[in-house]
């Protein structure tokens, strides 16, 4: 009647490595040179010419055997310098001339082909050594020279992918080098002229990081360490658990190798906490072979690994030649989590012998301005967005995520669900099956693996599963499978360990969990209940995915408390959990096809700008939810109440002008609100959660409308007031304010930007009343510009999705009220000095390239916001050299189990809110 890590030979919790390289690189890791290759890269759109604005894809996009963009000698000086990550498309301004049939799911942002290309030298010292360059993703169809010369290509947008640099005869040690890449993010696997394989938008170019590796010819190959554990319990807690951790060693060199292989435990702060001298092994690897060796280790009694408390342990394997005496010729590490799964038919999930239910949601992992290519402080600020409405689990809908996701939810405590892209009987979906399997089982966030979605898991792809099933248990084992299928009762459902359903209603869910009594049911996929921020009026969302062209409301409560909603698995308890679809808005896949350019199935929009469902969904998962093991973090008791309208008169919309009231509506953890219009009742409505029916919310139909105040106060059973929460009629615009959204303690996102090259903070400009009001119906042109400090404005946005004004301009409308900008550190002095010597050597241009001084101006980064008629706004960004407290994984570990504020304070601000 369950799944439990006890009922296969792989027991207990795993967890996985490097899950952020910024954590590992050039920290003392024995005997491996690792270093971001993402810098000082040029880049053009267009197959042999730059590609104009409103081009469509070209109709032959094969660049040929041997381009004139590969070759040593070409001249890209007309290139435009970029470092990596990068979303070579999402820069591009919407164009229906380009996309006449909405390209990249109805995103309308072009589908170009993209050319990449650096120069490089590779020190001499590395004769001898093995070195190769690690691509985390490349979306999509890639293909690499180097020198002028193929070397590799690749077809899978998601996965990671390896060429060697050390056989590869036209590679000059001491010499330049250059690697040309062109991309085509149309075609490849089920891909078309103007789409890749999805039906939202995915992106195109180099969009994950790429890593340069340095090893000995004898090494731990690529994800070949593996660490999963058995935990021994007494009724206070774990006694001890055996960590049983095996590695994969490949001999590249050209003689046999005898090495031995230590393996250790230690907790974070470097502590050993394994027993001493159980954990080595002595192999011999022929030349070209690998060899799979491990031990068992034992740690006494380890701190688990929980969403409250998600402590984190390495596990190491080091290769010495001959004798363990010897120095390391090799080594890496994985993080690991101490905790056991147990998914039951009839009482759901439990993590560490507690039950555990998943209320997550799933997402696209694209935001505004930045496309695909989302910076780790900005997937901070998502994971705890999705925390501050009590979302303590993800899918990631539907494809191997960046590891750095993975990175930060094995730090702030949610559970995923680890998906794969595409599912057939077909060798190459299987084995990027193993992939995925192998990159992310070390992960202790992933408690399940996802074959599919959808109609990809029906009709004949289900043929699939058995090889599916069969590569997951031999990479990892200690996890469940599922898939997110309309059906059950069928071969894939037969094949997998947990049944998913996507958008299945409560009499679905109860038919299965009679018929297949012993399978564990997961509600992987429903609710897609779509609003617009902040729109008073148009269409209410009652039923699930309408698929209406109009303005969507703010108000979509009645969907999201149905059976056949949120409620399908939220009001049972044998189902795991419910994954909402989604977190945030993001590009493509529009409610219908027209001028949208984003879904609207968030509730946050593109911008990371909270919805009224936020506050929904804040009520019903997080301050109405009792404190727990499965919940994002205690609040003890405390009560909110959120006003969902605006108090602008009828007369300010086109569907109510000429009318004299209002419909308002509340959303409370309280059991009563009552409305008050400039102190004068309205009456007072119960209020219930939407596991005890229908009635979550309170709604005031014909609301007499005055100019004023409307305040919705939260009571209990005896009338005592527990929160309160005021909307205000606007006054004229008066000015313009300028907050931090990210870095923000608030938000759990840290206090300052590191200054690696690469980190990103969110502002947020908000036109204001005399009274400091937002202005619900503002769409001033709002620009931004860096006064001082290393940083640039990166791009700007405004959540509308009807919006088609560039992503990488300085400027952008704003969209009641608000505008998003984005800001780039420019600045590499808080990289360590270790790797920008390496790179100093390596890169020719870039920020550490030889030759160039280090920029370390630690001063604030001031921004400035300007809109004619308004006094500019200015506001300083703090920076920091020390990623051991503004790195992003550090903020992610400090944040764990702390309250976190997407309402209130940090210029998050959008009401008052008294609690």
């Amino acid at each position: 009647c369950c799944w439990c890590t006890s009922r296969i030979i792989a027991l207990g919790s795993c967890v996985l490595m490097l899950a952020s390289i910024s954590i590992l690189l050039c920290t003392g890791v024995l005997a491996r040179d690792v270093v971001y290759f993402d810098f000082g890269w040029k880049h053009r759109t267009g197959l042999h010419d730059w590609a104009k604005p409103d081009d469509q894809p070209p109709e032959n996009p094969d660049p040929g055997l041997n381009p004139a963009e590969a070759q040593l000698g070409y001249d890209d000086a007309n290139w435009m310098p970029i470092q990596l990550p990068h979303d070579g498309l999402v820069a591009a301004s919407p164009s229906q001339a380009a996309c006449p049939s909405g390209c990249s799911g109805n995103s309308f942002i072009p589908r170009h082909v993209l050319w990449y290309r650096k120069t490089f030298t590779l020190p001499t010292d590395w004769a001898g050594s093995a070195f190769w360059l690690d691509f985390e993703g490349s979306f999509r169809l890639t293909t690499v020279w180097i020198n002028g010369v193929y070397a590799a290509s690749h077809n899978c947008g998601y996965t990671p992918f390896r060429v060697h640099l050390h056989n590869n005869t036209n590679i000059k040690l001491g010499q330049s080098n250059v690697i040309a890449i062109f991309v085509d993010p149309d075609n490849g696997d089920e891909g078309g002229r103007d789409h890749g394989s999805g039906w939202w938008y995915e992106g195109g170019g180099l969009y994950r990081h790429v890593t340069l590796v340095r090893a000995s010819a004898v090494h731990v190959e690529q994800d070949g360490l593996f660490a999963y554990s058995n935990i021994t319990w007494s009724s206070d807690g774990p006694t001890f658990a055996v960590v049983h951790a095996s590695a994969s060693i490949v001999n590249l060199g050209t003689q046999n190798s005898s090495v031995c292989v230590k393996f250790s435990v230690t907790a974070s702060d470097g502590t050993l906490v394994s027993s001493p001298g159980l954990g080595s092994t002595s192999v011999t690897i022929q030349p070209g072979r690998s060899v799979t060796t491990g031990a068992d280790l034992k740690v006494a009694a380890p701190t688990l690994w929980s969403a409250a408390k998600p402590t984190l342990y390495i596990v190491s394997a080091s290769v010495h030649s001959e004798s363990c005496s010897t120095d390391a010729i090799d080594a890496v590490k994985v993080p690991h989590g101490f905790r056991s799964l147990r998914y039951d038919a009839n009482a759901g999930f439990f993590l560490n012998n507690h039950h555990f239910k998943v209320r997550g949601f799933c997402d696209h992992n694209n935001f505004a301005v930045v496309g695909m290519a989302v910076p780790e402080r900005i997937n901070l600020f998502r994971a705890q967005a999705s925390r501050a409405v009590g979302g303590n689990g993800r899918r990631t809908s539907h494809n191997p995520p960046d590891t750095a996701v993975l990175a930060i939810y094995d730090r702030v405590g949610i559970v995923v669900m680890d998906e794969n892209r595409l599912f057939a009987n077909e060798t190459r979906y299987v084995d990027n099956m193993g992939v995925l399997v192998k990159r992310d089982r070390n992960h202790p966030s992933v408690v399940i693996w996802s074959f599919c979605n959808e109609a990809g898991c029906e009709g004949s792809h289900e043929q699939g599963g058995p090889r599916f099933r069969e590569i997951s248990y031999k990479y990892d084992g200690s996890r469940p499978t599922l898939a997110n299928m309309f059906t059950f009762g069928d071969l894939l459902s037969d094949t997998i360990d947990v049944q998913g359903f996507s958008h299945q209603s409560r009499n679905k869910l109860d038919s299965c969990h009679a018929k297949l009594p012993h399978k564990p049911i997961y509600a992987s996929e429903c609710c897609s209940c779509n609003t617009m921020r902040d729109e008073d009026e148009g269409c209410e969302t009652i039923h699930d995915n309408p698929h209406n062209r109009c303005i969507q409301k703010s108000f979509n409560a009645r969907c999201a408390e149905s059976n056949d909603a949120t409620n399908a698995s939220d009001g049972v308890d044998y189902a795991v959990g419910t994954m909402v679809w989604t977190l945030f808005d993001y590009y493509g896949e529009p409610p219908a096809a027209g001028l949208e350019v984003s879904g609207t199935y968030g509730q946050y929009d593109l911008c990371g700008f909270p919805k009224a469902a936020a506050f929904w969904y804040r009520t019903q998962w997080l301050l109405t939810i009792p404190d727990g093991p499965d919940k994002t973090f205690a609040t003890n008791g405390a009560h909110e109440v959120y006003v969902v309208e605006s108090w602008e008169s009828p007369d300010s919309f086109p569907s109510t002008r000429g009318e004299k009231t209002r419909s308002i509506h509340a959303y409370t953890s309280a059991r009563y609100v009552e409305l008050l219009v400039n102190d004068k009742s309205q009456g007072v409505r119960e209020v219930k959660t939407m596991a005890e029916g229908t009635g979550s919310y309170a709604e005031w139909t014909a609301v007499p409308w005055e100019a004023g105040t409307i305040t919705a106060i939260a009571k209990d059973s005896a009338g005592k007031k527990l929160a309160q929460a005021s909307r205000h009629t606007n006054g004229q615009a008066a000015s313009l304010h300028l907050s931090i959204d990210a870095p923000s303690a608030a938000t759990g996102t840290g206090s300052a930007l590191l200054l690696d090259g690469q980190d990103a903070a969110l502002l947020r400009a908000s036109v204001l009343d005399g009274a400091g009001n937002v202005m619900h119906l503002a769409s001033n042109n709002i620009s931004f510009h860096v006064v001082s400090g290393p940083g640039i404005v990166q791009g700007t946005h405004n959540g509308d999705p009807h919006c088609h004004e560039p992503n990488n301009a300085p400027w952008h409308s704003a969209y009641h009220g608000l505008v998003r900008a984005v800001i780039r550190v420019t600045s590499t002095a808080g990289r360590s000095a270790t790797e920008r010597s390496l790179l100093a050597q390596i890169d020719v241009d870039g920020p550490m390239a030889g030759g160039n001084q280090l920029q370390a101006d630690v001063n604030p980064i001031v921004v400035e916001a300007n809109s004619p008629g308004f006094a500019p706004a200015r506001v300083s960004i703090p920076v920091s050299t020390d990623p051991t407290v503004a790195g992003v994984m550090a903020v992610a570990e400090a944040a764990a189990g702390q309250p976190v504020d997407f309402v209130g304070g940090g210029g998050v601000q959008v009401e008052e809110l008294v609690v």
